[in-house]
């Protein structure tokens, strides 16, 4: 059962395929090294308002869109999903009820459908969220070692990379992790006996690597926090599975990773999601049993390497 207490929007939330879009936009101009002033000019509009497109800070106008998609070099079928994942231009949440099991008003969650470009996507917005909560059943892209990278996002076993790999769009390769995003990673307890088959001692090298980022977090509340989410007892969101709660220019958004990414914003699941990720961070093992854990659980590994 869900013990925290979902709490309502401060404000009306923005649609999510606007945020992304505004997101992507500004990628695609940064990785052309195209000014906000020459984006300006192509749409005939003043670089405050490009910037407050990227920022998803209002609307854009579907011919200002198809316009920046050009010049970046996007047109066809691509350019045409994006301009109908974008709700009307005068849409206003604040004016529709939520309806259904998730509580959802038109244009609340996104699903983003575009192959290698929804990758790129996704991978963009993981890594330049100012804040990021995330509950995962295997280490995360940032925080790998060499050799549980190559085992991870090995292509015969890896159906969606989440770091930029051959074959994904240029521009993502270019993106790089916001210098001061916070973040907090909730570990499933499962992770500490991953490696009892063939590789003991590439996961015994991952769980040191682990424990070293541990044993060199920041103060609280700032950079990176790592934390073991134990399985004694079933928490909400281990029903639910890898999930996590981004914030991007002050919009807040839960993403799903699944065969797509999935964004939501303002429903009642959006809601439910972030409650049951802050009732995991309450039952996460502190600073210290997160560390013991992972040197306890490469020992162990590292034994059995040797046998």
């Amino acid at each position: 059962m869900l013990h925290a207490v979902p709490s309502p929007p401060a404000e009306v939330p923005q649609a999510p395929a606007r945020i992304v879009a505004g997101l992507y936009l500004r990628c695609l101009r940064e990785a052309q090294h195209i000014r906000l002033e020459q984006a300006a000019r192509a749409v005939g509009v003043s670089e405050p308002a490009v910037s407050r497109w990227e920022r998803a800070k209002s609307p854009i106008r579907l011919d200002a869109l198809g316009t920046l998609l050009r010049l970046y070099g996007v047109a066809g079928d691509h350019a045409r999903f994006l301009e109908r994942s974008l709700p009307p231009q005068g849409y206003n949440r604040g004016k529709h009820k939520e309806q259904g099991g998730g509580r959802r008003a038109p244009h609340d969650c996104w699903v983003d459908v575009a192959l290698d470009e929804a990758t790129a996507r996704h991978i963009a917005v993981m890594r330049l969220a100012s804040e990021v909560v995330q509950y995962c059943r295997q280490v995360p892209a940032g925080l790998r070692t060499e050799g549980y990278q190559r085992f991870v996002l090995d292509p015969e076993v890896c159906i969606a990379p989440d770091e930029p790999v051959l074959g994904l769009p240029s521009w993502v390769h270019d993106v790089d992790w916001a210098e001061r995003q916070r973040r907090t990673v909730l570990l499933d307890e499962t992770v500490l006996a991953q490696g009892r088959g063939d590789r003991p001692a590439m996961v015994a090298d991952q769980l040191r690597h682990l424990a070293q980022l541990v044993s060199r977090e920041k103060c609280e509340g700032q950079g990176l926090t790592i934390r073991i989410l134990p399985k004694e007892r079933v928490l909400f969101i281990h029903t639910v599975g890898a999930t996590a709660e981004v914030t991007l220019h002050e919009h807040r958004m839960t993403v799903a990773f699944g065969l797509s990414p999935t964004y939501e914003t303002g429903s009642g699941a959006a809601r439910i999601i972030s409650a049951g990720l802050r009732e995991a961070a309450d039952a996460a093992w502190s600073r210290e049993a997160t560390y013991e854990a992972l040197v306890s659980a490469a020992e162990g590994m590292e034994r059995r390497a040797a046998s």
